[in-house]
């Protein structure tokens, strides 16, 4: 339990005459102020039993509660008692209650001694409210305070005992900034607030409602209460308010300025934090808007609360709101208070404007360090979708997350400037391939060849086979032939389409082979997939020429893949124009051939094999047509060198488990006697 020390001093009259005791010495006009409050608060009032005065010593730091008594005792008529109680502005603000206060009053008995009021006294502030209680006259008073603000109040008295509980319940209830200005009286006779303080409320009795021109400046309560805002107010002196205005008051209200006039503001304030259900922001921020109205930045704390608020909901806030929060990051939030998470700050800045998002990070503060924090976890595809309409933002984007360079929708972006792959190292170049050739882009194909490990640039091919970049991606792969040889002998390229069309962009001898199995080779066998006979024929061709050469390493394969092939080919007469030209190019020309493609291709085929002493069991495997089979042997059983070759390839044959094969070998046997 706190107690606040309490000066307190007795006005009257003794023996005819004016008697001051008190424990503290007060001169100057405030002295004269408590003389005139003391006095009878107007002529025919007869203060049985007693009335209440609570006004400010402005500039002395204090406040004065005084009780004045009728002395009829005293031989002058008119003689009162008036005991006040003069409190220090830090010891009411912590007061909960007057019930202290109310109880310190001492009325003499006879004339005072001047020392029996001359020590201070020690008041203890109560834990527990006054009791609730119900009063017709307090939504109309409450109502008169808070929307006239500029006037006094004037409302009827009723019986002494609910007077005072009624404006000590209102003066109570206030927040300690406003508590110690608010001036009152609970009975006049005519206005006090001309005697050096403003008095705010006064009652009056009805019988001098005639006599209202006494009090000019003043208002009377309506009857019914029309500002819903101050409906907690009523409630809580009632005792069934649930939403602890009274503590928001004491709360928000310690910066606060304006007297009176600042109460409606924060109801309002209240009522848009707790009146249940959402809050409703933006009348939370209309009504701080009031307040600023009274001074600059007012109820910080509430800006705070409110933008604690407006962050967990913020995906749904209004411009308005979303920009009284950020104003509330960079200037409202005092650094003794938890700091306001600022992921979803940042997240909610760059969904609204990516620009206004930057600006924040050039700007630094709370707001930038939220936006720069932000920026490392928001999610890539809204940062892909805000980069739409800033795209000249991409590149302090990637500075902070490069990995956007592997993704298709941000290369979606026309105008995403492509130089932007120069900061792609070499382990994610093939990713940032496959992310330009899934979106349509081949500018800087070139670069990211060189760059790409050949296992992606593969993949990325295999995924995006037929696009609209994929031709340019193959000419800068064909452009690159020893990339071009890495990919192709990588054994991942999972369609022949591709093959034939990286086939159909280079060379046949363009590709090198320097040591073990041809690329070609490798490509072409782990590749499947069927083909137009058209690009069949053109595969064949490509093949049989590049083993007709002397790059590959892989003759007698890429012969065996391609031979039935292109001898069918020849023999329908499908070879025309270019196609014919490579087909025919590496044939050679006999003197009873020249004339037929299909002899030439013989002929050229069985020289390869005897000339360069290619696998034997590969010739007598070339073709599984029987017809062609033979022809092949026939054609090297015409000479020495070819017969000796055929034995080589019988005994290659000789044991092979298919019935067919070994019947190739007895044929050579027969050939070569």
């Amino acid at each position: 339990m706190m107690v606040a020390t309490v000066h307190q001093t007795l006005h009257g009259y003794s023996d005819g005459h004016r008697l001051i005791s008190g424990s503290l010495s007060i001169s100057g006009p405030h002295a004269r102020t408590m003389v005139v409050m003391s006095d009878l608060s107007g002529p025919g009032i007869r203060p049985e039993p007693g009335y209440l005065t609570g006004y400010p010593l402005e500039g002395e730091g204090k406040y004065v509660l005084a009780r004045t008594w009728a002395a009829p005792e005293m031989p002058r008529p008119g003689c009162v008692w008036t005991h006040s109680l003069i409190i220090d502005n830090a010891d009411l603000a912590t007061l909960s209650s007057a019930e202290g206060l109310i109880l310190a009053f001492r009325r003499p008995n006879g004339p005072p001694s001047r020392s029996e009021y001359a020590e201070p006294i020690a008041i203890p502030d109560s834990p527990v409210r006054a009791v609730a209680f119900r009063d017709r006259r307090t939504p109309g008073i409450v109502e008169a305070l808070y929307t006239k603000p500029d006037k006094i109040v004037l409302a009827d008295t009723v019986l002494a005992d609910d007077d005072e509980r009624l404006v000590v319940a209102i003066w109570m209830q206030q927040w300690p900034r406003l508590r110690r200005s608010f001036g009152f009286c609970t009975l006049s006779g005519m206005d006090r607030s001309g005697k050096g303080v403003t008095l705010d409320l006064q009652l009056v009795r009805s019988s001098d409602r005639q006599h209202r021109m006494k009090f000019p400046d003043s208002v009377t309560p309506s009857e019914t209460l029309t500002e819903l805002a101050l409906k907690t107010l009523i409630d809580d002196i009632e005792g069934s308010d649930t939403t602890q205005i009274r503590e928001f008051l004491r709360r928000s209200g310690g910066d606060v300025d304006g007297g009176r006039r600042a109460m409606l503001p924060l109801c309002r304030l209240h009522s848009s934090l707790f009146a249940g259900g959402q809050p409703d922001l933006g009348a939370g921020i209309q009504a701080l808007a009031d307040l600023d109205a009274l001074g600059p930045k007012q109820a910080r704390s509430v800006r705070s609360l409110i933008a604690r608020t407006a962050v967990e909901n913020v995906d749904r806030l209004d411009e308005a709101v979303f920009d009284f929060v950020l104003d509330a990051l960079a200037h409202d939030v005092r650094p003794n208070e938890k700091p306001i998470p600022p992921g979803r700050i940042g997240f909610a800045l760059w969904s609204r404007s990516p620009k206004r998002f930057f600006d924040s990070v050039d700007t630094g503060g709370i707001v930038g360090d939220a936006a720069r924090e932000a920026l490392a976890s928001i999610p890539a595809a809204d940062l892909v979708e805000g980069l739409e309409s800033a795209a000249t933002l991409a590149s302090r984007v990637v500075e902070v997350r490069p990995e956007l360079l592997e993704r298709p929708d941000f290369w979606g972006i026309s105008d995403v400037d492509e130089g932007l792959v120069t900061s792609v190292n070499a382990k994610v170049a093939g990713k940032v391939a496959a992310a330009l050739l899934d979106a349509g882009r081949s500018g800087p194909a070139r670069w990211l060849v060189e760059k790409a490990d050949a296992e992606d640039l593969a993949s990325a091919l295999n995924d995006s086979a037929g696009g609209p970049a994929f031709n340019e991606w193959v000419r800068a792969l064909v452009s690159n032939p020893d990339k071009a040889a890495a990919v192709l002998a990588s054994g991942r390229i999972s369609q022949r389409l591709i093959v034939v069309g990286i086939a159909n962009a280079g060379g046949v001898d363009d590709v090198p082979n320097d040591y073990g199995e041809d690329p070609w080779l490798i490509a072409a066998r782990s590749a499947p997939g069927a083909l137009s006979e058209q690009d069949e024929t053109f595969f064949a061709a490509f093949l049989m020429t590049r083993a007709l050469g002397f790059r590959s390493h892989s003759q007698a394969d890429l012969i065996r893949l391609s031979y039935t092939t292109l001898y069918r080919a020849f023999e329908h007469g499908r070879l025309h124009g270019d196609l014919g030209r490579l087909a025919s190019s590496r044939l050679s020309w006999g003197i009873w051939s020249s004339w037929d493609n299909c002899l030439r291709l013989q002929e050229t085929v069985v020289a390869q094999f005897i000339d360069r002493n290619l696998d034997p069991e590969t010739f007598g495997r070339l073709t599984d047509d029987v017809a062609l089979s033979i022809s092949l042997i026939d054609e090297a059983a015409r000479t020495a060198r070819g017969r000796r070759y055929l034995n080589e390839v019988r005994k290659s044959l000789a044991d092979a488990r298919e019935k067919a094969i070994r019947a190739r070998a007895d044929y050579i046997a027969s050939k070569i006697k």
